[in-house]
C-alpha cells in the first residue's frame, strides 16, 4: 500500500514537473502545431487514420493547415505482449505499413503562398525494451508535389515511450529522434528531437503534448522550436468491438 502511494505521489510529481518545463519551452518558441487525430480500427489488421493539423508562426502572420488520410496494416507479433490500455494498437500486431497522402496550403491571400501534395509510405518495427520500455523504429519517404516540382525524402526516426499510470490518471512519455534526408537536396536535410507527454481523458479520448527541437543546418535551415498539442480520438468498427469482447471474455 505505501509502496503504491509513494510511486502515485512519484508520477504526479512527474507529470506537475513535466507542466511547468513544457510551459516554459511553449514561452521560446517560434512556432505551434495544433492537431486533431481520428484512428478508426477496421478490423484486427487494418487501421483508417486521417489528421487535420496547421502551422503558427510567432514571429509571422505565417500559418498553413493541413489534411491527411492513412491506411495502416498491421501484422506479425514482434511484441511478447499489447499493451492494454492503448486502443491505438491492434493485438499482437507490432509491424506496422502505412500508406496516404497529405494535403498542405497556406490561405489564398497569404503573402507567401504555398501548396503541397504528399503521398507517404512507411513501415515501422516495434520491439518491448527492458522496464516496459517500447522501442520503434520507423522508416519514412516522402514522395512530394508542389506545382512543377517533385523531390522525394527519407524520414528515419528511433521513439521510445513509457507508461506511467497512478490510480487514478495513466499517461505515457515519449521521445524521439529523426533524420530528414531529402534526395538531392542535402543543403535542406534537418534534425529533429521531440520529448511528449500524452494523457488518458477518456476511454477513447487522448491528449498529447510536446516539444519539438530543429538543429540549424546553415545556410538553408534555421533552429527553430516548436510547441504541439493533438486532441486524439479512437475509434473502431462494431465487428472489431465484438472480436475485442470475444477475447477477453476468454
Amino acid at each position: 500500500m505505501i509502496t503504491r502511494i509513494v510511486f502515485s505521489v512519484l508520477c504526479l510529481a512527474l507529470v506537475f514537473s513535466s507542466s511547468l518545463v513544457f510551459g516554459q519551452l511553449a514561452r521560446k518558441t517560434q512556432e505551434v502545431w495544433p492537431s486533431i487525430d481520428v484512428y478508426y480500427r477496421i478490423n484486427e489488421k487494418f487501421r483508417l487514420y486521417t489528421t487535420a493539423g496547421g502551422t503558427k508562426k510567432d514571429s509571422s502572420n505565417y500559418t498553413d493547415g493541413s489534411l491527411g488520410v492513412f491506411l495502416d496494416f498491421f501484422s506479425f507479433p514482434v511484441l511478447a505482449k499489447r499493451r492494454e490500455a492503448h486502443l491505438e494498437e491492434l493485438p499482437g500486431k507490432y509491424f506496422r505499413l502505412r500508406t496516404g497522402y497529405q494535403y498542405t496550403a497556406t490561405p489564398p491571400n497569404s503573402e507567401d503562398p504555398f501548396q503541397e501534395s504528399l503521398f507517404v509510405a512507411q513501415a515501422d518495427w516495434r520491439y518491448s525494451l527492458p522496464y516496459s520500455v517500447l522501442f520503434t523504429f520507423k522508416n519514412r519517404f516522402d514522395f512530394r508535389f508542389k506545382g512543377d516540382d517533385f523531390s522525394t525524402r527519407y524520414r528515419p526516426r528511433i521513439h521510445l515511450e513509457k507508461d506511467l499510470h497512478t490510480d487514478y490518471l495513466f499517461f505515457t512519455a515519449s521521445c524521439f529522434l529523426e533524420y530528414y534526408a531529402n534526395f538531392g537536396q542535402s543543403d535542406l536535410n534537418r534534425f529533429r528531437f521531440q520529448l511528449g507527454l500524452e494523457f488518458k481523458v477518456t476511454k477513447h479520448i487522448n491528449y498529447e503534448t510536446y516539444w519539438n527541437h530543429q538543429f540549424d543546418h546553415q545556410p538553408s535551415i534555421d533552429a527553430v522550436d516548436a510547441f504541439g498539442m493533438s486532441l486524439k480520438f479512437y475509434l473502431m468498427s462494431k465487428n472489431m468491438k465484438s472480436a475485442l469482447e470475444k477475447g477477453q471474455s476468454k
